[in-house]
């Protein structure tokens, strides 16, 4: 099982459209950024970590050309950067479609991609359920009363 953070626009008027246009994406450690970094990086058009990518691989290239660092040094370097792009390249991705104006809407736990977004959908065209009874309501004469709702570890009541 996967589990796949939704992000869509909130607000929008038609709520059908912006439930199809919401992107779905797989938490977890990300290969792709892993082995091809800065081409994923551009393919999802995430412009600060593809920067950092040219300008670290620029300055280990420099570096090395001036002797401050051996080959060993600024392979292992370049191999940090990439397992860093793979472990929170999601989240980059995250940060900036939430940058855009699309926001984490709903978390979904599903065996692939097409069930995530088939439970996603079929969540997000759901109607809110009624409420079973107004918070004014009392319970009915001799019934116990309602457990305190209680907030973490706290031992006092939240009211």
């Amino acid at each position: 099982m996967a589990i796949y953070a939704v992000h869509c626009r909130a607000g929008e008027a038609d709520q059908a459209a912006a439930l199809e246009r919401a992107r779905l994406v797989k938490l977890g450690f990300a290969w792709a950024a892993f082995l091809f970094g800065p081409l994923w990086a551009l393919g999802h058009r995430l412009w600060r970590p593809l920067t950092a990518f040219i300008v670290g691989s620029a300055l280990l290239g420099y570096l090395m050309t001036i002797g401050a660092i051996g080959a060993g040094a600024a392979v292992s370097l370049y191999i940090l950067f990439a397992l860093y792009l793979g472990i929170e390249g999601r989240a980059l991705l995250e940060a900036e479609l939430a940058r855009r104006g699309q926001p984490l809407a709903d978390i979904v736990c599903a065996a692939d991609r097409s069930t995530a977004e088939r439970a996603f959908f079929e969540r997000g065209l759901q109607q809110a359920p009624p409420r079973s009874a107004p918070p004014s309501a009392r319970p009915p004469q001799g019934a116990p009363p309602p457990p305190p709702q209680v907030l973490g570890l706290f031992p006092e009541a939240h009211r």
